[in-house]
This record gives structure tokens, C-alpha cells and sequence, in this order.
């Protein structure tokens, strides 16, 4: 995929969570809690501003002590979030 097409894909992604109203739920590694929810739009920057690590991202927007591993998944809820997450998964390993 070409530089200006992930881009573009990058902003359709963000347009539609905006549309969705969905937040970014941060999990640890095993999926087993949901350790905080945030702003899509602050959580956004802080993930680009951090160059897409998620403790760093976490750090700016103000959550401590995530654990190495932890998981940033988007949803309208955690479980949402979670649930979407592991069917990604699935298909991910049958193909």
C-alpha cells in the first residue's frame, strides 16, 4: 500500500469512528480488563504524537501504570470493542 493511500484510509478510519461515537478502550494484554476508556479525539493525538505506543499515548492522556502489552481497542463500549477485536482475530488466523 502506497504513502498516500494509507493516509487515506487512516482518515476515512478516524471519520468513521467520529460517526460512530466511539471511544478508545485500553485492555491489558490478555484482554481480561478494560483498564480505561478515552476520548477518541484525545486519544487520536496522543497515539500520533507517541508514534503509536499506547503506554506513552496512555501517559499524555492522563492513565498510569498501564502494563507492557496493554491494548488500545475502539468501540461505543468495551465489550463492543472487545468483541470486535477477537472476530478480527479469528478471521485473521483462518486466512
Amino acid at each position: 500500500m502506497g504513502k498516500g493511500r494509507g493516509q487515506r484510509r487512516s482518515a476515512e478510519q478516524r471519520e468513521l469512528r467520529q460517526r460512530r461515537g466511539e471511544r478508545a478502550f485500553l485492555f491489558d494484554d490478555d484482554l481480561s480488563r478494560c483498564l480505561a476508556d478515552v476520548d477518541r479525539e484525545e486519544w487520536e493525538w496522543a497515539l500520533s504524537s507517541c508514534g503509536g505506543d499506547v503506554v506513552r499515548a496512555a501517559h499524555q492522556c492522563g492513565v498510569e501504570g498501564l502494563p507492557p502489552g496493554a491494548k488500545a481497542l475502539w468501540g461505543r463500549s468495551a465489550e463492543e470493542a472487545r468483541d470486535t477485536y477477537r472476530r478480527w482475530q479469528k478471521r485473521r488466523w483462518r486466512s
